[in-house]
Protein backbone atom coordinates (compact mmCIF):
# COMPACT_ATOMS: atom_id res chain seq x y z
CA UNK A 1 0.00 0.00 0.00
CA UNK A 2 1.27 3.59 -0.87
CA UNK A 3 2.29 5.89 1.61
CA UNK A 4 0.43 8.79 1.80
CA UNK A 5 1.58 10.17 4.98
CA UNK A 6 3.65 13.80 4.48
CA UNK A 7 7.79 13.27 4.56
CA UNK A 8 8.12 17.14 5.54
CA UNK A 9 9.52 18.49 1.97
CA UNK A 10 6.37 17.63 -0.03
CA UNK A 11 2.88 18.76 0.12
CA UNK A 12 1.76 22.32 1.59
CA UNK A 13 2.16 23.49 5.19
CA UNK A 14 1.53 26.08 7.42
CA UNK A 15 4.60 26.98 7.33
CA UNK A 16 4.55 27.50 3.15
CA UNK A 17 0.80 29.00 3.65
CA UNK A 18 2.38 32.03 5.44
CA UNK A 19 2.62 31.03 9.18
CA UNK A 20 5.37 29.65 11.66
CA UNK A 21 5.05 27.46 14.64
CA UNK A 22 8.57 27.49 15.33
CA UNK A 23 8.68 31.34 15.05
CA UNK A 24 5.70 31.46 17.82
CA UNK A 25 6.92 29.08 20.00
CA UNK A 26 10.53 30.53 20.04
CA UNK A 27 8.70 34.02 20.72
CA UNK A 28 7.40 32.56 23.52
CA UNK A 29 10.20 31.70 25.10
CA UNK A 30 11.37 34.88 24.98
CA UNK A 31 8.11 36.59 26.76
CA UNK A 32 7.72 34.06 29.62
CA UNK A 33 10.52 35.69 31.49
CA UNK A 34 9.18 39.11 30.64
CA UNK A 35 6.07 38.15 31.73
CA UNK A 36 6.88 36.66 35.03
CA UNK A 37 8.81 39.74 36.17
CA UNK A 38 5.42 41.40 36.20
CA UNK A 39 4.06 38.65 38.09
CA UNK A 40 2.50 38.99 41.94
CA UNK A 41 1.40 36.55 44.16
CA UNK A 42 -1.81 36.41 42.62
CA UNK A 43 -1.02 35.27 39.35
CA UNK A 44 -1.63 30.97 39.40
CA UNK A 45 -1.41 30.38 36.00
CA UNK A 46 0.73 32.71 32.95
CA UNK A 47 2.08 32.61 29.58
CA UNK A 48 1.91 29.29 27.96
CA UNK A 49 -1.39 27.47 29.15
CA UNK A 50 -4.61 27.66 27.35
CA UNK A 51 -6.03 30.52 29.88
CA UNK A 52 -4.28 32.35 32.28
CA UNK A 53 -5.54 32.09 36.11
CA UNK A 54 -5.41 35.01 38.86
CA UNK A 55 -6.62 34.46 42.77
CA UNK A 56 -8.31 37.85 43.34
CA UNK A 57 -7.39 38.81 47.05
CA UNK A 58 -9.87 41.72 48.36
CA UNK A 59 -9.36 41.90 51.25
CA UNK A 60 -9.80 45.72 52.69
CA UNK A 61 -12.88 46.00 50.05
CA UNK A 62 -16.24 46.05 51.68
CA UNK A 63 -17.55 45.54 47.88
CA UNK A 64 -14.81 45.14 45.17
CA UNK A 65 -16.29 45.71 41.72
CA UNK A 66 -14.59 44.60 38.98
CA UNK A 67 -13.92 47.29 36.33
CA UNK A 68 -12.46 46.31 32.81
CA UNK A 69 -11.03 48.26 29.61
CA UNK A 70 -9.64 47.68 26.05
CA UNK A 71 -7.69 49.59 23.46
CA UNK A 72 -4.95 49.60 21.12
CA UNK A 73 -2.62 51.88 20.09
CA UNK A 74 -3.72 53.44 16.34
CA UNK A 75 -1.58 53.69 13.70
CA UNK A 76 1.05 54.56 16.06
CA UNK A 77 2.06 50.84 14.88
CA UNK A 78 2.92 51.98 11.47
CA UNK A 79 5.49 54.22 12.80
CA UNK A 80 6.67 51.85 14.92
CA UNK A 81 7.57 49.58 12.44
CA UNK A 82 8.87 52.54 9.95
CA UNK A 83 11.29 53.64 12.48
CA UNK A 84 11.86 50.31 14.56
CA UNK A 85 10.53 51.64 17.54
CA UNK A 86 8.32 48.39 19.04
CA UNK A 87 9.02 48.96 22.63
CA UNK A 88 7.34 52.16 22.56
CA UNK A 89 4.11 51.21 21.87
CA UNK A 90 4.09 47.97 23.68
CA UNK A 91 4.51 50.47 26.61
CA UNK A 92 1.26 52.33 25.32
CA UNK A 93 -0.59 49.06 25.09
CA UNK A 94 -0.63 48.83 28.22
CA UNK A 95 -1.24 52.55 28.92
CA UNK A 96 -4.03 53.66 27.21
CA UNK A 97 -5.99 50.60 28.78
CA UNK A 98 -5.13 51.50 32.29
CA UNK A 99 -5.65 55.29 31.93
CA UNK A 100 -9.09 54.22 31.05
CA UNK A 101 -9.45 51.90 33.97
CA UNK A 102 -8.15 54.50 36.35
CA UNK A 103 -11.37 57.29 35.77
CA UNK A 104 -12.81 54.93 38.21
CA UNK A 105 -10.71 55.05 40.47
CA UNK A 106 -9.66 51.63 40.25
CA UNK A 107 -6.24 49.66 41.08
CA UNK A 108 -4.91 47.61 37.92
CA UNK A 109 -4.95 43.98 38.57
CA UNK A 110 -3.51 42.50 35.02
CA UNK A 111 -3.13 43.02 32.11
CA UNK A 112 -3.32 40.75 28.59
CA UNK A 113 -2.23 41.77 25.07
CA UNK A 114 -3.06 40.58 21.40
CA UNK A 115 -0.45 40.75 18.60
CA UNK A 116 -1.07 40.61 15.03
CA UNK A 117 1.37 40.37 12.70
CA UNK A 118 2.33 39.90 8.60
CA UNK A 119 5.49 37.62 9.12
CA UNK A 120 6.18 36.36 13.32
CA UNK A 121 9.52 37.61 14.21
CA UNK A 122 10.66 37.01 17.64
CA UNK A 123 12.90 39.74 18.22
CA UNK A 124 10.86 41.85 17.42
CA UNK A 125 7.95 40.33 19.41
CA UNK A 126 10.15 40.05 22.75
CA UNK A 127 10.75 44.12 22.14
CA UNK A 128 6.98 44.90 22.40
CA UNK A 129 6.71 42.68 25.48
CA UNK A 130 9.82 44.61 26.88
CA UNK A 131 7.52 47.60 26.52
CA UNK A 132 4.53 46.33 27.81
CA UNK A 133 6.41 44.52 30.83
CA UNK A 134 7.79 48.21 31.87
CA UNK A 135 4.62 49.76 31.64
CA UNK A 136 3.59 46.74 34.25
CA UNK A 137 5.39 47.42 36.59
CA UNK A 138 4.86 51.31 36.33
CA UNK A 139 1.33 50.62 37.14
CA UNK A 140 1.80 47.83 39.41
CA UNK A 141 -0.13 45.57 37.66
CA UNK A 142 0.86 41.45 36.26
CA UNK A 143 1.17 40.68 32.81
CA UNK A 144 -1.10 37.60 32.79
CA UNK A 145 -0.71 36.17 28.93
CA UNK A 146 -1.76 37.45 25.64
CA UNK A 147 -1.73 35.89 21.73
CA UNK A 148 0.07 35.75 18.72
CA UNK A 149 -1.03 35.97 15.32
CA UNK A 150 0.26 35.78 12.16
CA UNK A 151 -0.94 36.65 9.18
CA UNK A 152 0.49 37.23 6.10
CA UNK A 153 -2.83 37.92 4.15
CA UNK A 154 -4.27 40.71 6.17
CA UNK A 155 -1.13 42.18 7.42
CA UNK A 156 1.66 43.91 4.78
CA UNK A 157 5.03 43.22 5.07
CA UNK A 158 6.67 44.54 8.37
CA UNK A 159 3.35 45.44 10.08
CA UNK A 160 2.48 44.67 13.48
CA UNK A 161 -1.20 45.32 15.26
CA UNK A 162 -1.29 45.58 18.98
CA UNK A 163 -4.25 45.47 21.29
CA UNK A 164 -4.51 45.41 25.12
CA UNK A 165 -6.93 44.34 27.90
CA UNK A 166 -6.70 45.61 31.50
CA UNK A 167 -8.66 44.37 34.25
CA UNK A 168 -8.54 46.29 37.85
CA UNK A 169 -10.66 46.44 41.36
CA UNK A 170 -12.34 49.25 43.22
CA UNK A 171 -14.23 49.29 46.25
CA UNK A 172 -18.02 49.70 44.88
CA UNK A 173 -18.42 53.03 48.25
CA UNK A 174 -15.04 54.51 46.80
CA UNK A 175 -16.08 53.98 42.10
CA UNK A 176 -15.60 57.28 40.87
CA UNK A 177 -18.65 57.80 38.16
CA UNK A 178 -19.46 61.86 38.46
CA UNK A 179 -22.91 61.41 40.28
CA UNK A 180 -21.37 63.78 42.86
CA UNK A 181 -20.77 66.68 40.78
CA UNK A 182 -22.48 69.62 41.01
CA UNK A 183 -22.07 73.39 38.99
CA UNK A 184 -19.00 75.58 40.81
CA UNK A 185 -16.77 72.45 40.71
CA UNK A 186 -12.88 73.17 39.88
CA UNK A 187 -11.82 71.64 36.75
CA UNK A 188 -7.72 70.12 36.95
CA UNK A 189 -5.67 68.64 34.44
CA UNK A 190 -2.44 66.33 33.93
CA UNK A 191 -0.19 67.01 31.05
CA UNK A 192 0.36 64.97 28.14
CA UNK A 193 3.37 63.98 27.04
CA UNK A 194 2.32 64.39 23.63
CA UNK A 195 0.73 62.97 20.78
CA UNK A 196 -0.26 60.06 22.87
CA UNK A 197 -1.50 56.98 20.85
CA UNK A 198 -4.71 58.85 19.45
CA UNK A 199 -4.48 61.42 16.27
CA UNK A 200 -1.79 59.88 14.10
CA UNK A 201 -3.26 59.06 11.20
CA UNK A 202 -4.17 62.77 11.10
CA UNK A 203 -0.52 63.55 11.87
CA UNK A 204 0.88 60.95 9.51
CA UNK A 205 -0.93 62.61 6.80
CA UNK A 206 0.29 66.66 7.86
CA UNK A 207 3.86 64.96 7.41
CA UNK A 208 3.42 62.65 4.66
CA UNK A 209 5.78 64.11 2.15
CA UNK A 210 8.95 63.97 4.38
CA UNK A 211 12.03 61.47 3.76
CA UNK A 212 13.07 59.34 6.25
CA UNK A 213 15.83 61.54 6.81
CA UNK A 214 13.35 64.52 7.47
CA UNK A 215 11.78 62.68 9.65
CA UNK A 216 14.75 61.30 11.90
CA UNK A 217 15.98 65.21 11.32
CA UNK A 218 16.50 67.23 14.69
CA UNK A 219 13.55 69.45 14.95
CA UNK A 220 14.23 72.88 17.06
CA UNK A 221 10.75 73.72 17.78
CA UNK A 222 10.45 70.15 19.21
CA UNK A 223 13.67 69.99 20.50
CA UNK A 224 14.17 65.94 19.28
CA UNK A 225 12.88 64.97 15.54
CA UNK A 226 9.74 64.64 14.50
CA UNK A 227 9.60 60.64 14.71
CA UNK A 228 10.68 60.50 18.51
CA UNK A 229 7.89 62.83 19.30
CA UNK A 230 5.67 61.31 17.63
CA UNK A 231 6.72 57.72 19.16
CA UNK A 232 7.00 59.15 22.39
CA UNK A 233 5.50 56.84 25.38
CA UNK A 234 1.93 57.93 26.60
CA UNK A 235 2.09 58.57 30.04
CA UNK A 236 0.49 56.39 32.36
CA UNK A 237 -1.42 58.31 35.04
CA UNK A 238 -2.05 55.85 38.10
CA UNK A 239 0.99 56.52 40.10
CA UNK A 240 0.14 60.51 39.81
CA UNK A 241 -3.91 59.27 41.36
CA UNK A 242 -2.11 57.26 43.87
CA UNK A 243 -0.14 60.46 45.35
CA UNK A 244 -3.54 62.25 45.40
CA UNK A 245 -5.50 59.52 46.94
CA UNK A 246 -2.19 59.16 49.26
CA UNK A 247 -2.74 62.91 50.07
CA UNK A 248 -6.58 62.77 50.80
CA UNK A 249 -7.76 64.30 47.80
CA UNK A 250 -11.23 63.71 46.80
CA UNK A 251 -12.00 63.25 43.34
CA UNK A 252 -15.28 63.15 42.02
CA UNK A 253 -14.84 62.82 38.18
CA UNK A 254 -11.95 61.87 36.12
CA UNK A 255 -11.74 61.73 31.99
CA UNK A 256 -8.63 60.13 29.80
CA UNK A 257 -7.86 62.79 26.66
CA UNK A 258 -7.60 59.98 24.23
CA UNK A 259 -9.72 60.08 20.66
CA UNK A 260 -11.87 62.78 20.49
CA UNK A 261 -9.96 65.57 22.49
CA UNK A 262 -11.59 67.36 25.30
CA UNK A 263 -15.01 67.65 23.34
CA UNK A 264 -15.50 63.85 23.19
CA UNK A 265 -13.89 63.24 26.33
CA UNK A 266 -14.28 65.29 29.23
CA UNK A 267 -17.98 65.06 28.87
CA UNK A 268 -18.34 61.79 29.62
CA UNK A 269 -17.52 62.73 33.49
CA UNK A 270 -20.82 64.48 33.65
CA UNK A 271 -24.49 64.27 34.92
CA UNK A 272 -26.71 65.83 33.27
CA UNK A 273 -27.56 69.13 33.64
CA UNK A 274 -23.97 70.30 34.00
CA UNK A 275 -21.21 71.57 31.44
CA UNK A 276 -17.32 71.50 31.39
CA UNK A 277 -16.23 74.97 30.82
CA UNK A 278 -12.41 74.73 29.86
CA UNK A 279 -9.85 77.95 29.35
CA UNK A 280 -7.80 76.66 26.90
CA UNK A 281 -5.26 79.02 27.36
CA UNK A 282 -4.65 77.08 30.77
CA UNK A 283 -3.55 74.53 29.31
CA UNK A 284 0.11 73.93 28.43
CA UNK A 285 -0.10 73.11 24.44
CA UNK A 286 2.86 70.91 23.57
CA UNK A 287 4.58 72.33 20.34
CA UNK A 288 3.75 68.94 18.42
CA UNK A 289 0.56 70.51 17.98
CA UNK A 290 1.43 73.96 16.78
CA UNK A 291 3.58 72.37 14.26
CA UNK A 292 0.65 69.87 12.75
CA UNK A 293 -1.92 72.66 12.47
CA UNK A 294 0.79 75.22 11.11
CA UNK A 295 1.94 72.78 8.84
CA UNK A 296 -1.39 70.80 8.05
CA UNK A 297 -2.81 73.38 7.90
CA UNK A 298 -5.14 72.02 10.37
CA UNK A 299 -8.11 74.17 11.91
CA UNK A 300 -8.47 74.80 15.29
CA UNK A 301 -11.96 73.39 15.78
CA UNK A 302 -10.73 70.21 14.53
CA UNK A 303 -7.12 70.37 16.45
CA UNK A 304 -9.37 70.25 19.53
CA UNK A 305 -11.74 67.48 18.50
CA UNK A 306 -8.62 65.10 17.49
CA UNK A 307 -5.76 65.76 19.87
CA UNK A 308 -5.49 65.37 23.76
CA UNK A 309 -3.75 69.64 22.63
CA UNK A 310 -1.34 69.04 26.26
CA UNK A 311 -3.91 67.74 28.56
CA UNK A 312 -4.26 63.63 29.25
CA UNK A 313 -6.21 63.51 32.25
CA UNK A 314 -8.84 65.48 33.65
CA UNK A 315 -10.47 65.60 37.23
CA UNK A 316 -13.11 67.45 38.95
CA UNK A 317 -12.63 68.13 42.59
CA UNK A 318 -15.00 70.26 44.78
CA UNK A 319 -12.79 74.20 45.14
CA UNK A 320 -11.48 73.71 48.59
CA UNK A 321 -10.16 70.23 47.22
CA UNK A 322 -8.66 71.10 44.23
CA UNK A 323 -7.11 74.12 46.11
CA UNK A 324 -5.40 71.60 48.14
CA UNK A 325 -4.27 69.49 45.47
CA UNK A 326 -2.69 72.40 43.65
CA UNK A 327 -0.30 73.05 46.83
CA UNK A 328 1.11 69.17 46.99
CA UNK A 329 4.78 70.31 46.45
CA UNK A 330 5.14 67.56 43.71
CA UNK A 331 2.64 68.70 41.84
CA UNK A 332 4.00 72.12 41.55
CA UNK A 333 4.29 71.76 37.56
CA UNK A 334 2.45 68.81 36.76
CA UNK A 335 -1.43 69.95 38.05
CA UNK A 336 -3.07 72.91 36.46
CA UNK A 337 -6.30 74.62 37.24
CA UNK A 338 -8.17 74.38 33.42
CA UNK A 339 -11.55 74.93 33.96
CA UNK A 340 -14.71 74.95 35.88
CA UNK A 341 -18.05 73.04 36.18
CA UNK A 342 -21.13 74.96 35.18
CA UNK A 343 -25.10 74.82 34.22
CA UNK A 344 -25.61 73.56 30.94
CA UNK A 345 -26.43 70.51 28.27
CA UNK A 346 -23.46 68.07 28.57
CA UNK A 347 -21.04 70.09 26.21
CA UNK A 348 -17.31 70.60 26.62
CA UNK A 349 -17.59 74.52 26.65
CA UNK A 350 -14.15 75.86 25.15
CA UNK A 351 -13.55 79.53 26.27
Amino acid sequence: MEDNSSSGDEGLTYERAGVSIEAQDAAIELIKPLAASTHTPSVLAGVGGFAAAFEADFAGYQNPVLVSSTDGVGTKVKLAARFDAWEEVGWDCVAVCVNDLVTTGARPLFVLDYIACHRLEPAVVERIVTGIRDACLECGCALLGGELAEMRDVYAKGEADLAGFAVGVVDGQRRIDGSTVVSGDVVLGFPSSGIHANGLTLARKVFAGLSDAEWRAHNEELGCSLASELLRPTIIYYRWLQELAAAEIEIKALAHISGGGLPGNAARMLPPGLDVRIVRSAIPVHPIFKLIARTGPVGESEMWRTFNMGLGLTLVLAPEQAEAALELPQFQRTLHRVGEIAPGTGRVVLL
